[in-house]
């Protein structure tokens, strides 16, 4: 053989040991630990089923250490009543069936009920030793039942004798603690091993999970398509959303939804437009979950990691109730975090102070509004009369500005100097006119805010007004029409509202007083198109800020005709401002 054979039989060689030294080897390797791994599990399943071989009759539940004979459990119904509400409890499953307000009535007079539920569904506060994604329907195994307490407070406990992850006994309960003056009740999910043998609950990596679903109602909500249900959980000082939609839930048609986290949280809850339920968990780490993979309907699910040891014993504090600012800062918990509008907050409180101060002595949420509107016009006034005169300085400078862009309009920087010039020699803002309404805007964004949310102003009529929280609809048509209409499973609807037409004619006469005689194409545009772009935007806007915006529009013409009088008798309105 020559040099170079040599040489290349020599490297061949090398490449072949290197590529089994990479790829080969870590291969072998990775299927000698597998096969390991898949030889322990056999071991393993081999010693349960010796384990259960040599258990050949069903544990004797009534020889082991700690059990007590309560006889064969009964299925009962408990009607918990309490100053705020009236809870209803099941022994089948120990969870609860129906949960109504007292303070609060839906439409047809009677409390709301919070709790919509199906005959297979999984209910509040049902127990699972399996995580939520793998439970399929609603559990309703009987558990035996303690009572004990007084009308101040009253403890309600659950139990029944299970089966640990190796087949050992344990005692299971639920203890519910109500008391009577409280929105918040207590919890407490107990494990005890029966005998010395300890306990182990490992399911899919869980111990149990402690569920609410399916629906927050009252159904009335539910089904507005104006209610945002959100699942979330409230953590660094905010309420992170995960899952939220219009009519209770988000879900699109083939989207599956579901979610987990794993780490320390205040606490985890679902909100709707009205009504929330918070559950406060301790302070052990719990893997969260949220479910919307079934259409209509949310699940959220608190479960506790597997667990090996003694005792087991966790403890849950529960908020079920309105989303009343005061109370929700009552309780404390940072639940008043669901509310919305952080950056104009005091403004939303503010807005929410006036309207339940005038409610106090007219005992009408309408005229409330209205008292609310003529205060905010009273107290924006001066900047308004200076907007005005701006404007009507405007309108009088109208004719020498055209002179000016009729005489540069080859030169437009120089068209731009002059006017600007005339601007600074008349003491002319031609931005002074936009005052009021840039004042308006977080006016109207508090106010849509807080009208959208103020569980006061539920089902609060007024005139032909059903509900000033939602459009003022006097009937409903079979056609869904462009920018008004919406779709319900295929149908096309449209509301027919009578306070947009009556706010939109309010809005182009006030536009057309205020924009005094330009006669620029400019002028006319914004005269007419601002009242139909309003239109539209208030078409499904709450009746209240409609209302409000509506009353606003006839204050401002007032106000007009009063500035106008003032300028006039004072010699301040130029014949050229006055009607063309």
């Amino acid at each position: 053989m020559d040099k170079n054979t040599i040489i290349a039989i020599v490297v061949i060689f090398a490449l072949v040991f290197a590529f089994q030294l990479i790829f080969l080897r870590p291969k072998v390797q990775e299927t000698y630990e597998q096969k390991a791994e898949e030889a322990i599990e056999e071991i393993e399943e081999e010693t349960v089923e010796e384990v259960a071989s040599e258990r050949k009759e069903p544990l004797d539940l009534k020889a082991a250490e700690g059990f007590e004979d309560a006889g064969e459990a009964e299925e009962r119904v408990i009607n918990v009543d309490t100053e705020h509400y009236t809870i209803t409890l099941t022994t089948a499953g120990a969870n609860v069936l129906s949960i109504k307000l007292l303070d609060y009535l839906d439409s047809d007079g009677n409390p709301v009920e919070l709790v919509e539920a199906e005959e297979e569904d999984v209910l509040p506060f049902e127990t699972h030793f399996d995580r939520l994604k793998n439970v399929p329907f609603g559990d309703r195994a009987l558990y035996h039942l303690e009572e004990e307490g007084d009308s101040s407070s009253r403890t309600y406990t659950f139990y029944r004798y299970l089966e640990d992850s190796n087949g050992n006994p344990f005692r299971f309960s639920k203890t519910y603690i109500f008391q009577n003056d409280k929105f918040m009740f207590d919890m407490i999910i107990s494990a005890v091993p029966l005998g010395e043998k300890g306990l182990y609950l490992n399911n899919d990596g869980v111990s149990y999970t402690l569920a609410w679903g399916p629906l927050l109602g009252p159904i009335s909500v539910v089904r507005n398509r104006y209610n945002i249900t959100r699942q979330g959980y409230y953590e660094a000082g905010k309420f992170h959303k995960v899952f939220g939609g219009a009519g209770g839930c988000s879900l699109r048609r083939g989207e599956s939804k579901y979610s987990e986290i794993s780490h320390t949280i205040d606490w985890v809850g679902v909100v709707n437009r009205y009504f929330m339920v918070a559950v406060v968990p301790d302070a052990r780490s719990y893997i969260y979950a949220f479910d919307q993979r079934t259409a209509g309907k949310y699940f959220l699910g608190i479960s506790s990691p597997y667990y090996r040891g003694e005792s087991l014993d966790n403890s849950f504090k529960v908020y079920i109730g309105p989303k009343d600012r005061k109370l929700l800062r009552e309780y404390g918990y940072n639940f008043e975090s669901v509310l919305s509008a952080r950056v104009l907050k005091p403004i939303v409180i503010f807005l929410e102070w006036m309207i339940a101060t005038f409610y106090s002595f007219t005992g009408s949420y309408g005229l409330a509004i209205i008292l609310m509107t003529i205060t905010i016009k009273i107290i924006l006034h001066p900047l308004t009369f200076k907007s005005f005169q701006s404007m009507r300085k405007m309108s009088a400078l109208q004719p020498k500005i055209n002179e000016i862009r009729e005489k540069y309009k080859n030169n437009q920087t120089q068209m731009n100097k002059e006017i600007q010039a005339m601007y600074r020699k008349e003491k002319v803002n031609p931005m002074g006119g936009c005052l009021p309404m840039i004042l308006q805007l977080p006016i109207f964004y508090g106010l849509y805010t807080a009208l959208s949310g103020m569980i006061e102003l539920r089902n609060a009529s007024f005139l032909w007004i059903r509900n000033l929280s939602l459009p003022d609809s006097v009937a409903t048509i079979k056609i869904a029409l462009p920018m008004l209409g919406y779709r319900i499973e295929g149908q096309g609807f449209t509301d027919i509202n009578i306070l947009p037409f009556v706010m939109t004619a309010t809005t182009l006469l006030q536009t057309k007083l205020t924009s005094g005689n330009q006669g620029n194409q400019q002028g006319k545009m914004m005269t007419y198109l601002f009242p139909v772009v309003f239109f539209f935007i208030f078409w499904n806007m709450p009746s209240g800020l409609v209302l409000y915006w509506t009353i606003q529009n006839i204050l401002t013409i007032g106000q007009q005709y009063f500035i106008d009088y003032r300028m006039k008798k004072k010699g301040q309105l130029q014949p050229s401002a006055k009607k063309k």
